[in-house]
């Protein structure tokens, strides 16, 4: 309550201007998660308004930034886009050009303008995004940058620009995380459609592979591993199939992808479609430590085994004793003393 003392209307004092900016920003943060978009917004606005009165720069770029990201999760990337962009010039004005909170901001707008199909747009954002998280060391930003400015590549046309950037990506975030990690098997995902979108077909059919084997184990996968898996094998299917004609090979590939893809993913449609393609219907061998001959070219010294769950690979003829055919199925164990390979 005033004290009869005061002006009529005397402004707030700044502890108690930052007590209600905290609680404004706590309300909104608090709408924004149970998906009360419109709410949270108009939280964050009434925070921003708040901090621009009492000359509060800093607070009033975290408020804008806030609502940028309520806008662009409400579906209006429009305003979302202005938001950030107000974001942006308030954490230029403070921190100057070279600043982490830039680097949000200029993440922000930049995934907001390529989802909302300005892809072209969006790659000098996340750029300097990536650059500036580059010279903070803060590889964990870098990554979902460089996850972004592929996207933003790939979908600009320009896929052959994109595949080094999600090479990149792939790189920093096996080093940051682990080789299963989620950033790291997006980004080879993303590299493997990238290199195949250009043209890069050996190398597309490199990284798949290379998928194949990093997720490989025993028993039944977990979904997200599953799902990565059978879009690995979707992809090495549809190389075989257009780019080499190979329907044995293709039908394979597959058939590993069907087995794997969980219910509704859209993989099972593609799969079922390449299927029929290839006009075969191979049986997947199911056994841990089955692989099965996939491709057996007749004057190469070499041939490709898989399993849906344990990768692919490349052996030797020498490798294995008698006739070598694709259908063929064989049992491998690394042990102590390398690879070993049986016919069961």
């Amino acid at each position: 309550m005033p004290h009869p003392t005061d002006p009529p209307d005397a402004p707030p004092s700044p502890d108690a201007r930052r007590v209600r900016f905290d609680q404004l920003m706590t309300e909104a943060d608090q709408h924004l998660q149970a998906g009360r978009f419109d709410a949270a917004v108009e939280h964050y606005a009434a925070a921003a308004q708040l901090a621009r009165d009492g000359g509060a720069l800093v607070e009033l770029g975290t408020a804008l930034h806030r609502a940028s990201v309520g806008r662009d999760r409400g579906g209006v990337p429009e305003e979302a886009a202005w938001f950030a962009r107000q974001a942006l010039s308030v954490d230029q004005q403070v921190f100057g050009p070279v600043h982490p909170a830039v680097a949000r901001d200029l993440h922000s707008l930049g995934v907001i303008l390529a989802r909302s199909g300005q892809p072209a747009e969006a790659v000098p954002h996340l750029r300097r995004s990536a650059d500036i998280s580059e010279r903070f060391q803060s590889p964990r930003e870098r990554v979902t940058t460089l996850l972004a400015l592929g996207q933003a590549l790939h979908r600009a046309g320009e896929p052959a620009e994109a595949a080094p950037v999600f090479s990149e990506a792939a790189e920093l975030a096996t080093q940051a995380d682990q080789p299963q990690g989620r950033h790291a098997i997006r980004a080879l995902l993303s590299l493997a459609g990238a290199q195949a979108a250009a043209g890069q077909l050996a190398g597309a059919h490199t990284t798949w592979t290379e998928l194949t084997r990093r997720l490989a184990g025993r028993g039944t996968p977990p979904p997200v591993i599953a799902s990565a898996l059978a879009q690995a094998w979707q992809g090495l299917g549809t190389l075989a199939l257009r780019a080499r004609g190979d329907h044995q090979d293709a039908a394979w590939m597959f058939a590993f992808a069907l087995w794997l893809a969980p219910t509704g993913h859209p993989v099972r449609r593609a799969a079922q479609e390449g299927l029929s393609a290839c006009g075969l219907d191979p049986t997947v061998p199911r056994e841990a430590g089955r692989y099965v001959v996939v491709a057996a070219p007749p004057e190469a010294d070499r041939f490709d085994v898989a399993s849906p769950t344990g990768g692919r690979f490349t052996l030797t003829r020498a490798a294995v004793p008698g006739p070598i055919s694709v259908g063929r199925v064989l049992t491998l164990h690394l042990g102590a003393d390398g690879l070993t390979v049986s016919a069961p």
